[in-house]
């Protein structure tokens, strides 16, 4: 019976874990957990996550596209119910051609917007992807600005037919209308504000999954378990 007390005392805690209570259950005793959240740092060092995130990490395509539309479609709507509320809005100024040139008030409502739209764009694009959300709502920007080159030179080589962010009231910074001094400072702050709202809405759709891996690194065998109480009768 000693030897059997011995090798019960000896045997590993947290073999199992009841997911109702909380309770860790060995072949011999019961053992209550004190459960708490992990900081980020010791979810990291778990050795299962750090071989997810290194497997699975990094930039990922579709996470960043559909970042994206998601803050394009956004913009298209929330920049519609604020011109409509407030007044005309916009995300340059100084563009040649434009009959009324758009205040200082208007640029501020459209960089808002765009932070805003992007912070949106971000956080799908962050929670998408699972891990490095920074880096993939950073992309939600990235892939915009290539996006309005890409539309710029169309209309450039075949015409203004093809210039269709403009036809939805889009940021288009690459426009010929849009090389002067007040229009290039100002469409560097907007694009600033877009890639700054995405970098945030990554690191905001991220930290679910974060909770998610802390609960998985504090409660399966072989994970990371903060602290723990044994509880005897």
């Amino acid at each position: 019976m000693a030897r059997e007390r011995e090798a019960a005392s000896d045997e590993p805690v947290g073999a199992r874990v009841d997911g109702l209570n909380g309770t860790e259950v060995t072949g011999r005793t019961s053992v209550d957990v004190e459960r708490r959240d992990l900081p980020p740092a010791d979810v990291r060092r778990d050795p299962g996550i750090l071989a997810a995130r290194e497997h699975f990490g990094g930039v990922n395509l579709p996470a960043g596209l559909i970042g994206m539309l998601t803050a394009l479609a956004v913009l298209v709507l929330l920049g519609g119910l604020i011109a409509a509320a407030l007044g005309a809005i916009g995300y340059q100024r100084g563009v040649e051609g434009i009959e009324e040139e758009l205040s200082i008030a208007g640029l501020v409502g459209g960089v808002i917007t765009l932070f805003v739209a992007y912070l949106l764009g971000g956080w799908a694009a962050g929670r998408i992807a699972r891990y490095d959300g920074p880096k993939n709502g950073l992309m939600t920007g990235v892939w915009t600005v290539l996006l309005a080159a890409l539309v710029s030179a169309l209309a450039a080589l075949l015409g203004d037919e093809y210039d269709v962010l403009g036809r939805v009231d889009l940021p288009n910074w690459f426009s010929r209308d849009a090389l002067t001094q007040a229009a290039l400072i100002s469409g560097g702050v907007s694009i600033l504000a877009m890639l700054l709202g995405g970098i945030l809405g990554g690191f905001w759709g991220e930290r679910f999954h974060r909770r998610v891996d802390a609960e998985i690194a504090s409660t399966r065998p072989g994970g990371i378990i903060r602290s723990e109480r044994e509880v005897r009768p």
